[in-house]
Formats: structure tokens, sequence, C-alpha cells
């Protein structure tokens, strides 16, 4: 049986709304991108922060992503470390600057 969740995909990948256009595998697919700092462990002399990009978008966009694939946010090179299929349609997708 689909989830609800399902029809609503469309409105929340919007990029009028909350996503963004971006250029992968040779098309182009909508997320939501963040980027968040998160602080970081240094053997306890200071404290430094390290962004941690990402993507969260539509499963059936990225059905056979790969790691080390290129992904274009904004005019940003992004390459693909990993993601995790939440088994809702969705699947978020960390990313590292190249």
């Amino acid at each position: 049986m689909a989830l609800p969740l399902l029809s609503d995909l469309a409105a929340i990948f919007d990029v009028d709304d909350f996503a963004v256009s971006v250029t992968y595998s040779g098309g182009t697919i909508n997320g939501i991108f963040d980027n968040e700092t998160i602080p970081v462990d240094s053997n306890g002399f200071v404290t430094v922060h390290q962004e941690q990009p990402r993507l969260t978008c539509k499963t059936a966009d990225i059905s056979s992503i790969g790691e080390g694939e290129i992904m274009v946010i904004s005019g940003v090179s992004y390459v693909v470390r990993a993601w995790v299929h939440d088994g809702t349609g969705m699947t978020v997708v960390q990313l590292e600057k190249s």
C-alpha cells in the first residue's frame, strides 16, 4: 500500500518553496539542500567546525546512485559519499564539496 506521503512529495520538492534544482547524472532533480555546520573534536585542544552538506530528495530520482558521483547545487560541485533511503520514498544523500 502506498504511503499518503508520496502524494505530498511534489509539493515538498517544489523549487518555489523549499527545494533547489540539482544537476545530477545528466539531468535535473529537485531536493532540499542543507549545509549544517557541526562541531568536531580535535583531541581536546580546540573545537573546530565542519560543514556537513546533504541533500534530501525522492528515492526514485536517484535509484541508481553511486559513491563518487557529482551533484551540482547552486553552482557548487559536490561528491556523493553516502546515502540513506528512509523507506518512505525519500533519501538523504551525504555530500562533500569537491
